[in-house]
């Protein structure tokens, strides 16, 4: 045993388990003591929290909280790798709890078969260091980063469609998720893994990054900043980009409204439009100008007919000033998460924007070309 720098007693098995985190300068025992202390906790244990809470565990996070009110289902072992066969109509947050306590005994484990409310948020996020959200719920997410906020808790952020996902730190001072996503999408153009589909390492990455950020977090190494990370599954490309904060943001902007989690939900305004009502648009008196946020190598495989430009997403930031304030902009991208982080940062700046909900995945499904997609 060896005596940590608060000169408590850190077992020798502990520095067997942990010996390649105390090689390392940005950790070494004082990190790992930190480490130690910790208390996080992961809502939801679905294709995010599963890789998620197994590498913290292996980390030597102290306490872990698994938050979920599902039961193991079929489908789930396709990218739930935590869960078997004999676990089918069990609640996960019990299996994982069992599974991560095989992994590290060191370590305090709690299961909640429960959902996040309302009346729960603040109580569990305010008994935590930090909050690693892996729901697929809109409520949910606007729950967390309101309490997260309000409570003054880092959250790390993640969500998946098909071949892409997200991961985003939003630290306890902000920006917020709120900055990010104003506004939840109209419930019809939400798709979930059962009917969008998902490649079942795509979670895996992506909970894996999460963890990453919680790690570098908790250990005080690495951006303390808001951040946004993209990911392309099918590219192969993660695109790092920096959050602003919103000065009219109604939870931590300058004048903030919001007291208690979940108010003021605002309904969807005119950011999002449907595929539907996308050619009797752009056959209107004004059609908007079609900006296709995606790769060149995209472009090649389908195109939507229109006047438009090319500004890959990939050159966002420093090319934005090349599009046109006065005419309304229409943002696309493949399944609609490029574009509408792209919305959001040009309202900021007062363009006229909206952006295709779904992307050019969903106007090929609504035009009959699904033999194109990709």
């Amino acid at each position: 045993m060896v005596l940590t720098p608060n000169n408590e007693l850190f077992p020798d098995a502990e520095l067997r388990r942990y010996a390649r985190h105390l090689a390392l300068p940005e950790v070494g025992l004082e990190g790992q003591v930190r480490l130690k202390a910790a208390r996080v906790l992961v809502i939801g244990m679905g294709g995010l929290g599963c890789p998620a809470a197994q590498y913290l565990a292996a980390a030597g996070i102290g306490q872990l909280t698994l938050a979920d009110d599902d039961r193991v289902e079929l489908t789930n072992l396709q990218r739930q790798p935590l869960y078997g066969e004999g676990d089918l109509g069990l609640p996960k947050a019990e299996v994982a709890s069992t599974r991560l306590r095989a992994l590290n005994s060191a370590i305090r484990i709690e299961a909640l078969v429960e959902r996040i409310t309302v009346s729960n948020v603040m109580e569990l996020v305010q008994q935590h260091d930090l909050v690693l959200d892996g729901t697929d719920s809109l409520i949910a997410r606007y729950l967390l980063a309101d309490g997260c906020h309000l409570a003054g808790v880092p959250l790390v952020h993640g969500a998946l469609r098909r071949f892409e996902g997200q991961v985003a730190l939003f630290p306890p001072q902000g920006p917020c998720y709120r900055c990010l996503f104003p506004r939840p999408p109209p419930p019809e153009a939400i798709d979930d893994c059962a009917t969008a589909g998902v490649l079942g390492a795509v979670p895996g990455l992506l909970g894996s990054l999460q963890a990453l950020e919680a790690l570098k977090w908790l250990l005080g190494i690495g951006p303390r900043k808001g951040r946004l990370l993209l990911l392309d599954g099918l590219a192969g490309t993660i695109q790092p980009m920096a959050l602003a904060q919103r000065h009219s943001c109604p939870l931590c902007g300058e004048s903030p409204t919001i007291s208690a989690p979940g108010g003021e939900q605002a309904a969807c305004g005119p950011k999002g439009l449907a595929p539907e009502e996308l050619q009797a648009v752009l056959d209107g008196p004004k059609p908007p100008l079609l900006v296709d946020l995606r790769e060149s190598w995209e472009r090649e495989l389908a195109l939507i007919p229109g006047e438009g430009l090319h500004l890959p997403f990939s050159q966002f930031e420093e090319r934005k000033g090349e599009l046109p304030r006065q005419r309304e902009l229409l943002l696309y991208c493949h399944l609609g998460i490029r574009s509408a982080v792209a919305l959001n940062l040009l309202q900021q700046e007062d363009y006229q924007t909206r952006h295709l909900v779904g992307g050019i995945n969903a106007w090929l499904r609504e035009t009959g070309q699904q033999e194109r997609l990709y």
